[in-house]
């Protein structure tokens, strides 16, 4: 019964990200209709990639079940996390796809499993503290976009809002509306779109853009009239084909508010 459990809670994330990738639309990201800023992705691919992440999302649940928030937890779902990086890439043939969900969604799962809660602040609270532990087996060969970054611009992407307990992620749930429509679900992919130093962003093109890309998007988010027929969507939409820009760290955190809403 329990180990049921387990699959079942993987199995919200794997449908999460599938969710978040068939979303349409989303400017600069992979959808249903487009591939946005991207010539190496299609739906097709990310839906792979999400199915390759059901067995290490499960061993994540269960060996994080009831486990206190320390060390020794932190370091094993590292572990189990570089062998869905590692199955995520034999999906793909060598693109990443999901590697920052794998790092998002992952904590949060563990974070659920150790204190059995769906209490949305106890389970980021977990998770930042999660976060925060270091894992001595991580070992890198390249610098990743997010540590250029970093050291570039002090960004410090999807590691940063983990160990800050996912600040941007608790905005983008905070939009309430009477109905749990995609519209609803368009503002809160714009309020991430609108504060989230998004690295991806940052590391395809300059900081400039990023400010630009946010302070559209928020002045889209301002508004009360339908995201879709708003004139300022479509220039969002041109405006990441023109930069050649995909808010890839924005699509993770997208995907991890839809899972702790359908827990």
């Amino acid at each position: 019964m329990i180990e049921t459990r387990f699959l079942q809670l993987a199995q919200t994330a794997v449908d999460a990200l599938k969710w978040e990738v068939s979303f349409t639309p989303k400017p600069g990201l992979v959808d249903a209709i487009s591939n946005g800023s991207h010539t190496d992705m299609d739906i097709g691919l990310f839906f792979k990639s999400a199915d390759s992440l059901l067995n290490s999302f499960t061993e994540i649940a269960m060996k994080s079940y009831q486990h206190p928030l320390d060390l020794e937890l932190r370091e094993e779902i590292g572990r189990i996390g570089r062998i869905a990086e590692k199955d995520m890439f034999e999906a793909t043939n060598g693109i990443n796809t999901h590697k920052g969900a794998i790092w998002s969604l992952g904590l949060l799962i563990s974070a659920i499993s150790s204190q059995e809660t769906s209490d949305i602040e106890e389970i980021l609270m977990a998770a930042k503290r999660l976060a925060r532990l270091p894992d001595k087996n991580v070992i890198l060969t390249e610098k990743t976009h997010g540590m250029v970054t970093e050291q570039k611009y002090s960004l410090t992407g999807a590691k940063g809002e983990a160990q800050n307990g996912f600040p941007n992620l608790t905005k983008a749930l905070s939009f309430r509306s009477d109905q749990d429509d995609s519209d609803t679900w368009m503002r809160r992919l714009l309020i991430l779109y609108s504060n989230v130093d998004d690295t991806n962003i940052v590391y395809r093109s300059n900081l400039k853009v990023l400010l630009e890309f946010q302070t559209l998007s928020e002045k889209i988010v301002q508004t009360s009239s339908d995201i879709l027929d708003n004139p300022d969507f479509k220039k969002l939409e041109e405006f990441t084909e023109k930069y050649n820009i995909s808010p890839g760290g924005c699509a993770d955190l997208f995907a991890a508010s839809y899972f702790l809403k359908h827990l």
